[in-house]
C-alpha cells in the first residue's frame, strides 16, 4: 500500500464501506459470526488498496422454552392411576436436554403417590431417569403415569394440583442430575477470548410453582406447569347434615326396675312408654323412664349416609365397648340399608363377606364387627345395637 499520501488527500478522498448492525437472533448456539469492514479509497483520483479489517464472535446458548398441561381436570378417585399429557418445546438456538419432575403445589398432601414418564401413550417407552432430550423449534409430546394422593385429608371436591416441572440439563449429562448452570459474572466483552467462548443465558418466562402463577421465577432454567385433578371420592356424613360426621345416637331403653325379666337379648324400649306393671310402685310406674343405672340397656343408633359421588367398598363397621359395660353384653344388631332391613348372618371371626356380623362374646375385646361390602352413592344405613352398662 502505498503511504506518500497527503493528509488532505487522504480526508478528501477516502470513503468508509461496511454493513449495517449485524444481528444473531435465531442463529444456532456454537456459531462464529465475523463481521469484516473495509475502508475503500483513492488519492488524486488513484484507488489505493483497500483496507479490511474483521472481528469474530461466537453465539451464545440462549436456553428458552415452553411447556403446556394437554390434560384438562377431571374427577379422579384418590389412590387412582391416571396418564397426563405434556408437551415441552425448546425456543431457544440450541438442542436441550430436561429432566422430569412432579411434586405438589406447596400442599404436601397433594403429592402424588408415584410417578413415572413415557415418551407414547401406551405407556410403553419409559424415559431413562426421567429425561427427556429435544430439538430446537420442534414440541415434544410425552406422558407422565401419575398415582394420585390417597391422604386422609383430601377430601370429596377437593382440588388436587400438582406441578410439572423441566429442568434443563448440561450437555454432559448422563443419568438426569448433571443440571445447566447459567454463566452470569463472566463479561462476554472483557476480552477477545470470551467472545469466543460460547455462554449459557437463561432467557424462559415466568411459570406457575406453588400454585401461584407467575411463581416459579424467569431465567432460572425450570419451566412448570400445573395439572388439576377434581376429587370425587366416597365420605359419609351426617344424612340430615353433609357438613357433618354420621351420627352415633344413644338413649337407655330398659333397667331392672322397668323390667322384672330383664336380660341382655331383652329388646323392650321403655325410654317413652314408662315401667313394666308391677315391677315399680303402681303410683309412679305409668311415669318411670329408665335411667343409667347398673345392668340397664343402652341401644346405639349409628345413621350414616355416602355422601360421595362413587361407591365405598369394602365398608365394615366396628365398635369395641369402653369401659362401663359388662362384658358379653352386645346383642341385639340391626342393619338397615335405603330402610331395607338386611339379614345379618353370624361368624365366629371377623366378617369378610356382605352381611355377615361377629360378636366377640369371649370378652376379650367385647367388640362388634359388621361387613356392609359395597355401598354405594347417596346410600343411607342404619346400624343398631345394645350393650349393658355394669
Amino acid at each position: 500500500m502505498k503511504i506518500n499520501k497527503t493528509l488532505t488527500a487522504l480526508i478528501a478522498g477516502a470513503s468508509l464501506g461496511m454493513s449495517g448492525q449485524a444481528f444473531a437472533a435465531g442463529t444456532a448456539a456454537e456459531t462464529d459470526i465475523s463481521n469484516t469492514v473495509t475502508l475503500g479509497y483513492s488519492v488524486s483520483g488513484v484507488g489505493q488498496d483497500n483496507v479490511d479489517s474483521s472481528s469474530t464472535f461466537r453465539v451464545d446458548n440462549k436456553v428458552d422454552m415452553t411447556l403446556a398441561s394437554n390434560t384438562a381436570a377431571a374427577d379422579t378417585v384418590p389412590g387412582e392411576t391416571v396418564t397426563l399429557t405434556y408437551v415441552l418445546e425448546t425456543t431457544g438456538n440450541k438442542d436441550q436436554d430436561y429432566v422430569l419432575a412432579m411434586t405438589n403445589n406447596g400442599d404436601a398432601d397433594h403429592s402424588p403417590l408415584s410417578v413415572s414418564f413415557y415418551s407414547d401413550a401406551g405407556l410403553s417407552v419409559l424415559l431413562a431417569d426421567d429425561k427427556l432430550t429435544t430439538t430446537v423449534d420442534t414440541p415434544v409430546t410425552f406422558y407422565a403415569s401419575v398415582e394420585i394422593t390417597d391422604n386422609s385429608n383430601v377430601n370429596n371436591g377437593d382440588v388436587v394440583e400438582m406441578v410439572l416441572s423441566a429442568t434443563a440439563l448440561d450437555p454432559s449429562d448422563t443419568n438426569g442430575t448433571t443440571l445447566l448452570v447459567q454463566d452470569t459474572s463472566t463479561d462476554k466483552n472483557a476480552s477477545q477470548a470470551n467472545l469466543s467462548t460460547e455462554y449459557v443465558v437463561f432467557a424462559e418466562a415466568a411459570s406457575v410453582s406453588a400454585g401461584v402463577a407467575d411463581g416459579n421465577a424467569a431465567q432460572s432454567g425450570v419451566i412448570t406447569v400445573q395439572t388439576d385433578r377434581n376429587i370425587t371420592t366416597a365420605e359419609f356424613t351426617d344424612p340430615n347434615d353433609a357438613n357433618a360426621v354420621p351420627t352415633l345416637a344413644v338413649k337407655i331403653i330398659n333397667d331392672v326396675i322397668c323390667d322384672s325379666d330383664f336380660t341382655a337379648a331383652n329388646t323392650e324400649d321403655y325410654s317413652t312408654t314408662g315401667a313394666e306393671a308391677g315391677t315399680c310402685p303402681d303410683a309412679v310406674a305409668a311415669n318411670y323412664r329408665p335411667r343409667a343405672i347398673p345392668t340397664s340397656l343402652a341401644q346405639f343408633s349409628y345413621d350414616a349416609e355416602n355422601s360421595g359421588a362413587v361407591t365405598a367398598n369394602t365398608v365394615l363397621f366396628t365398635e369395641t365397648l369402653p369401659t362401663g359395660y359388662s362384658a358379653d353384653s352386645l346383642a341385639n344388631a340391626t342393619l338397615t340399608i335405603d330402610s331395607v332391613a338386611q339379614t345379618l348372618t353370624t361368624v365366629t371371626v371377623t366378617p369378610t363377606a356382605q352381611y355377615e356380623i361377629f360378636i366377640d362374646t369371649s370378652g376379650v375385646t367385647d367388640a362388634i364387627s359388621i361387613y356392609l361390602g359395597d355401598v354405594a352413592a347417596a346410600s343411607e344405613i342404619n346400624i343398631t345395637f345394645t350393650a349393658i352398662v355394669e
